[in-house]
């Protein structure tokens, strides 16, 4: 199986694709609360998206690194390089707008406190 260094133990196809509906659902969410209702964007979580955005990218690269690194094996059984880049992109891309979210919202935090 083409999956099997992504897939834990007890994971399907669709468990992959309904975390990533899930991460998806909570990017956009925090978008909409940011743009919508500023005021009720609480600092911390500016900040907690920020560390985990950091701890994300710096994961995708160390995966990478590790998905592509020489391995004992049979010949054919080799990785998916198409999957493994695709896997690198989003996760680069999550982490990034994790940061992106995380700044901005620590950007509105400041400029509703300078208004008060």
């Amino acid at each position: 199986m083409k999956y099997d260094y992504i897939l834990k133990k007890g994971d399907t196809k669709g468990d992959l694709i309904y975390k990533g509906i899930v991460l998806a659902f909570i990017i956009i969410q925090s978008i909409y609360i940011l743009i919508t209702q500023p005021d009720k964007f609480k600092p911390w979580i500016s900040v907690f998206y920020i560390f985990i955005g950091i701890i994300m990218t710096i994961m995708a690269v160390i995966f990478y690194f590790d998905a592509n690194k020489p391995k004992i094996g049979p010949v054919g059984n080799g990785p998916n390089h198409d999957l493994i880049l695709t896997n690198f992109l989003v996760m680069i891309f999550t982490g990034g707008s994790l940061i992106i979210i995380g700044i901005i919202g620590v950007h509105i935090k400041r400029k509703l406190k300078n208004k008060k």
